[in-house]
């Protein structure tokens, strides 16, 4: 399976998002980052993803965008039409990488899952006093990628 994933954001987000992850894992082959600042509107972002669409007809598209109900999420879902094509809102750095160094031998939609779900888990709060929300010991014991 080739996968290509796509980041589309409100704003710099989805360019912001990818140099993060250049940072942590170095260059990221098949990833693109559309920003909305750089379009005039969402339309223009869909028109360039469904361009490269057809020109890469095997290949899976995991689109990740900022917001669930926002502009760009709402006009990119239309692409779910295409059975390859699949809308993650809500993004973040964790879930780029998850979906990046995921097992390409997985089924698809379980990579998509487990990202999710991880995803989920990794989002906390903090406050004072710490030890009120946290175990010291089970944020050592954290398995980044």
């Amino acid at each position: 399976m080739t996968k290509k994933i796509i980041l589309a954001s409100h704003g710099r987000f989805a360019s912001g998002m990818l140099s993060a992850a250049k940072m942590i894992i170095g260059e990221l082959k098949g990833v693109d980052s559309f920003d909305l600042e750089d379009y005039e509107s969402p339309y223009e972002i869909y028109k360039n993803i469904e361009h490269a669409m057809k020109q890469e007809n095997d290949t899976v598209f995991l689109i990740l965008t900022d917001l669930l109900g926002g502009s760009v999420n709402n006009q990119l879902l239309e692409l779910c039409t295409n059975k390859n094509v699949y809308v993650i809102a809500g993004a973040n750095l964790g879930m780029l990488l998850e979906l990046y160094l995921a097992d390409d031998n997985k089924e698809i939609r379980t990579i998509i899952k487990d990202s999710v779900e991880a995803s989920k888990q990794n989002i906390r709060f903090f406050g004072y006093p710490i030890n009120d929300y946290v175990d010291h010991k089970e944020l050592m014991e954290v398995n980044l990628w």
